[in-house]
Parts: C-alpha cells; structure tokens; sequence
C-alpha cells in the first residue's frame, strides 16, 4: 500500500521472486474512452506471467512481454473526488484501461486504495527486460495537456480574475463571494493538470503524484 505521501519502492521480479497470482476487484474497459452509462466490466487478474480479464464477452490473457507503454493518470470530478487510471497498451493493439470509478464512472475513495495497491502489484511482477523495453508515461498527452492548460487558464480569468475586478469596480461584497467560490472551483483543477503533466517515470520508485 502506498500511504498519501510517500514513495514506493516496487522491487522482485517474477523470476527473481515469483509472486502468487492475485485478483483486483476494479472497473476496467477496452479501447479508447469512450461515453457509457455504466462501467460493467470488473476484475482482473495479475499471475506470474501476464494479467487475465474479461471485457465485453471476451476473455484475455495476455503476457507482461505483450505490454508496450503503461500510462498512470489522476483526473477529478468536481463535488465527486480524484480517481486513477492505469492504461496499458499490448503488441496487438489491445489497449486496457484500470481506474478507480465505481460502476456509475464516479470517483469512489474506497476504490484507491486497492488501485494503488493494483497498479504496485503490476510493477512488482515485471521483469527487467520488461522494465527496459516498456515505456512508462504519467498524465496526459502533450495535446491533452496543452488543451487543458488553457481551459485553466480560461476558467481563472472567468471565475476569479473577473469576479476580483468586478469587487474594486462596484465594491459589492458578492463579487468577493463569487471570486472565492471561483478559487474553490479552479484550485482541484490546476491540481490535477500539474500532477498530470506529460512525462516518464521509474517503475521501481513510484512517487505519490502517480495516485489520486
């Protein structure tokens, strides 16, 4: 478990210490993000030698030699919470996607825990050719994250800076209110676009900024 605050150091390796196969209760989907009313598919399994989950119908099993990039991202849903999603993309196109929503694609703060727990587990079962050969990403694309910084930057100028000026312009004290309701609704999203900030990352030490 990797507690708020600290860094986690994932060491083994399956063939340096074959690790038991163990199963994560989490919602998981196949393909690009894509709208749903509800996340159906749950569970996966991670063995010795490669993970094993069941996605629209289709059982898979596939191997941790298949897996060529791993991206971890955090993203937030206003008055819902933080969640986290692993996406794991296979030699055969297969693109698997782990996060921590309930069924409803919520955040659920009791789901982060064994998330974190999933995404250590995975970590720990990878050998070192598999560390040398896959690409380890955290947060977004540069596309994605460009695009998010200037909706940050919109969103500050609406619902703080303006509300700010309106407050010396007019004296009216509901500007003010306006303007710290204002911080309150950018502040989690400039968060999340820092701690999701395109770049690469050691799978043996994995910093707190990789979770929720």
């Amino acid at each position: 478990m990797n507690p708020k605050g600290q860094i986690s150091a994932v060491s083994g390796t399956p063939a340096d210490a074959p690790l038991p196969p163990e199963h994560h209760a989490l919602h998981l989907r196949e393909g690009p993000a894509r709208l749903v009313w509800r996340l159906r598919d749950e569970g996966i399994t991670l063995t010795g030698s490669g993970l094993e989950w069941t996605a629209d119908g289709i059982r898979r099993k596939l191997a941790y030699t298949e897996i060529v990039e791993i991206r971890l991202q955090t993203g937030h849903i206003p008055r819902s919470g933080d969640f986290g999603a692993c996406a794991l993309k296979f030699r055969n196109g297969v693109l698997l996607t782990v996060n921590s929503l309930n069924s409803w694609g919520t955040p659920d703060d009791e789901r982060v825990d064994p998330y974190i727990t999933f995404v250590e587990d995975l970590h720990a079962r990878l050998g070192q050719e598999d560390r040398g050969r896959i690409r380890f990403l955290a947060g977004n694309t540069d596309g994605r994250y460009r695009f998010g910084v200037f909706a940050a930057v919109l969103a500050g100028a609406f619902f703080v800076v303006l509300p700010l000026v309106l407050v010396f312009v007019t004296g009216e004290s509901e500007a003010l209110f306006l303007t710290l309701a204002g911080v309150f609704f950018v502040y989690p999203v400039i968060r999340v676009i820092r701690k999701n900030e395109p770049r690469s990352y050691n799978p043996q030490r994995l910093d707190d900024d990789l979770f929720p």
